[in-house]
């Protein structure tokens, strides 16, 4: 078979493998650059080296459900793992990454900041003893940012819980004088507008949703080039078009699309993505809730 010139060189190996292992090829997570994404990565990596100082900038990534927040942080996470100081015996953390919990709790936010780090924290401790605890460690691995996910969740808890978590949050940054990098939902910036010195120290930065433009051509012309199918799938502007509307502009709801037609050119053996395809597909709605 010749090579498969419409893929990427590391991808044209598996066009030639049986279907299962292609179709399984298609399903893993993938990481497709996108002008918005590596201004958010370049931001990013701006801040890891940022000298301490009293005053540290901090970050707030945004968007709704499904358009990448995590995983960008995934993959700067995964530029900058952690390294091991043989003289200490310590793992050396650049960036520790948690999720915040369901409902802003102090107790439940340090018991999860502990286990992140690996340090299981003792029973029935105070929060003043998990607070001492994980500020110990965090100092002993040197992070150099920290990174809370789903910042939303602050708003499922009454006026003064969200007041203590948000304190919490600029207690940490503070101490230790590492930025902050929140991600979450629309609602995280209301959130973290509820401490106005908290707020003052982050830089929003939105990931709106795609509309049909040159940045998206670029963003489904290297999906495209990522999936194996052995002959190349020329899309229309109208079907572009579509393929955006039709899925809200949601990366997550994009690429599963894409790729379920993908599977389909496989397993039908067309091995490419028509227009037809994309202006003929129909996106699953969900049944309406009947109540009883």
């Amino acid at each position: 078979m010749t090579a498969c010139s419409h893929l990427d060189p590391a991808v044209q190996a598996h066009a030639g493998m049986p279907d299962r292992e292609r179709i399984e090829h298609m399903r893993v997570d993938r990481w497709i650059d996108y002008p918005r994404a590596r201004q958010a990565l370049d931001k990013l990596e701006e801040l890891l080296l940022f000298p301490k100082r009293a005053r540290m900038p901090n970050l707030l990534i945004f968007g709704a459900s499904g358009m990448g927040k995590t995983m960008i942080i995934e993959k700067f996470v995964r530029a900058h793992p952690p390294s091991f100081d043989e003289s200490s015996g310590i793992h050396h953390r650049p960036i520790i990454a948690v999720q915040m919990v369901a409902s802003p709790d102090e107790g439940r936010f340090y018991h999860r900041l502990l286990s992140v780090i690996g340090a299981p924290p003792p029973t029935r401790s105070t929060i003043g003893q998990l607070e001492t605890q994980a500020l110990r460690l965090l100092q002993e691995t040197a992070p150099r940012m920290l990174v809370i996910d789903e910042v939303q969740n602050l708003i499922a808890g009454t006026y003064r819980e969200q007041r203590r978590m948000l304190n919490l949050l600029r207690f940490l940054g503070n101490e230790l004088r590492i930025p902050l990098i929140c991600l979450g939902s629309h609602e995280a910036r209301d959130a973290i507008r509820g401490d106005a010195h908290l707020n003052s120290r982050f830089e929003p930065y939105g990931l709106p949703p795609w509309r049909h433009d040159a940045d998206f051509h670029g963003l489904v012309g290297g999906l495209l080039r990522s999936l194996p199918l052995r002959l190349p799938s020329e899309l229309t502007d109208s079907a572009l078009k579509r393929l955006a509307e039709v899925n809200s502009g949601v990366t997550a709801s994009i690429f599963r699309m894409v790729i379920d037609l993908a599977v389909q050119a496989v397993l039908t053996g067309t091995e490419r993505i028509t227009p037809a395809a994309i202006l003929d597909h129909r996106v699953a709605v969900p049944p309406p809730f009947v109540t009883a």
